[in-house]
Formats: structure tokens, C-alpha cells, sequence
């Protein structure tokens, strides 16, 4: 009956060692520039003169001066964008059909990461777009070269 129960200490004991075990995603020696949040997986650039919709917000400070996800340094006076899985150096024209205003923009940057939003541009478009104080609305996309 000893027998019996050492073996069930070892085993559950070795179950539970094996349960404990984390999966890092990082090791020991990994530097803080290569722990980088996941993203979605980066898609090739889609056929020029493609067109959708996607839901837009815009972003300016406190990320103004601040490095993007492709190295470079954001400036909210800039025609630029955020989206999870466009190329880097993708062109967009982007379209308010609720006032007819466009801008063409470049994404340098990944998010936006809230629920619901497709794209995040900068300060400056949301003026040349006139939705600044709306803050969220649809716009339509055609894809540049």
C-alpha cells in the first residue's frame, strides 16, 4: 500500500512540475529592444486602386517625438497612419465622405489596439479630414501605389 502511494506522489508530483512550466517567449539573454508586443502577421500590400472601408481614429500626443513601430520617429504634423498588418511604406488615400476631404498617408506605425478601429492617423490628417473633434468615424480607403 506504500508502494501505491509513493508512486502516486511521484507521479502527480512530476504532472504537476510539467503543469508549472511556463513557455516564455523570451530568454534569459534576450534584449529589452527584442521584446516587442505581438501583432497580427504582417499581409502583403494589396493591388493599387483596391478600395474599403475601415473605422479611423487619430493620435498625436503624447506619442509626438516618440519611435514607431518601423524605426521612425512619429510626428503628429506628418500625413502618417497606424494598422495592425499593412506593410510598412503602404500608401493610402484616405476619404471622409461625410464632407468629401481627403489626404494621402504612409503607415509607419502599428495599432490602433482598441476594439472596433482599423486605423490610426495622425493629428494632421484628422485636420485635413476635418475629424478632429469627431475623433472615430468610417473613411474610405483606396490603396496607392
Amino acid at each position: 500500500m506504500k508502494r501505491i502511494h509513493l508512486q502516486l506522489i511521484v507521479i502527480f508530483s512530476i504532472l504537476f512540475l510539467f503543469a508549472c512550466e511556463s513557455a516564455s517567449v523570451y530568454t534569459k539573454n534576450s534584449s529589452p529592444a527584442e521584446r516587442k508586443p505581438r501583432v497580427a502577421k504582417e499581409r502583403s500590400k494589396p493591388n493599387p486602386g483596391k478600395t474599403e472601408y475601415m473605422v479611423a481614429s487619430w493620435y498625436g500626443e503624447p506619442y509626438h517625438g516618440r519611435q514607431t513601430a518601423s524605426g521612425e520617429v512619429y510626428n503628429m504634423y506628418d500625413f502618417t497612419a497606424a494598422h495592425k498588418t499593412l506593410p510598412f511604406g503602404t500608401k493610402l488615400r484616405l476619404i471622409n465622405e461625410l464632407n468629401d476631404k481627403e489626404a494621402e498617408v504612409v503607415i509607419n506605425d502599428r495599432g490602433p489596439f482598441i476594439k472596433g478601429r482599423d486605423i490610426d492617423i495622425s493629428y494632421r490628417t484628422a485636420q485635413t479630414l476635418d475629424m478632429v473633434n469627431i475623433g472615430v468615424t468610417k473613411l474610405k480607403v483606396v490603396y496607392l501605389e
